[in-house]
């Protein structure tokens, strides 16, 4: 696994030290994203795709605006729930490298989503990534929203987790974000689901309600 998605992943899981308090009934956050094993029952030879879309409203503020994709090529590890999995990291001018992972139980799409956003965010504000990833890292643990919904995923009803997060609004920094200390983190996971992620997204609302960055990575059931 590369050093710096082990990183992420490695910060980001400090977050279950701490239960969520949204219902009683309802899991860690940090446990729910990062420690269940999302790729037990995902068979080797299988290939999860991932639509990835981002919009911004001021590209030279923001960063461009594109849409692509994402796929993991799922193959078989070293013991029956662990899997090794190879990364498409979007394609043509926006192709990046990524992975492999080798003996995941955790789908790295989570990993890969935060840090793409994490490095683009820290190098348009001219900010450290692990003051960042700390951020976000404190808001999973303390601030995070878990509530039970359900989703439809081609054609069918799951039953799902919805975890939301407002990492900024009360940071010290915020007045050197242009703008982005209203960022929300939507992550939605289903048990049922191959890779069990349904949709990660990461939208920041201008002063005149409209997003001044609408980023987004959602399951494709239909991809070949």
């Amino acid at each position: 696994m590369p050093a710096r998605i082990g990183c992420i992943l490695a910060v980001l899981a400090l977050a279950a030290a701490s239960p969520a308090r949204a219902q009683a009934a309802a899991p860690d956050a940090g446990t729910l994203l990062f420690e269940e094993p999302q790729l037990k029952g995902v068979a080797p030879g299988t290939t999860l795709t991932y639509a990835y879309s981002r919009k911004a409203t001021d590209p030279d503020r923001y960063g461009p605006s594109f849409d692509d994709t994402i796929r993991l090529a799922v193959d078989k590890g070293a013991n029956a729930d662990s899997r090794t999995i190879a990364v498409t990291m979007f394609t043509g001018e926006h192709r990046r490298p990524a992975g492999p992972f080798e003996d995941m139980t955790g789908n790295p799409a989570l990993s890969l989503f935060l840090e793409n956003h994490l490095q683009e965010l820290a190098n348009r504000l001219h900010a450290n990534p692990r003051y960042i990833k700390n951020a976000i890292r404190a808001a999973l643990r303390d601030k995070a929203v878990v509530e039970k919904t359900s989703v439809e995923v081609d054609g069918r009803r799951l039953d799902a987790w919805h975890v939301r997060i407002v990492p900024f609004t009360d940071d010290p920094n915020r007045a050197r974000m242009n703008g982005l200390d209203t960022l929300v983190y939507d992550f939605t996971v289903a048990a049922d689901l191959p890779g069990e992620i349904v949709r990660l997204a990461a939208t920041a609302p201008g002063p005149d309600g409209k997003l001044l960055i609408d980023e987004s990575l959602s399951y494709d059931a239909k991809a070949p």
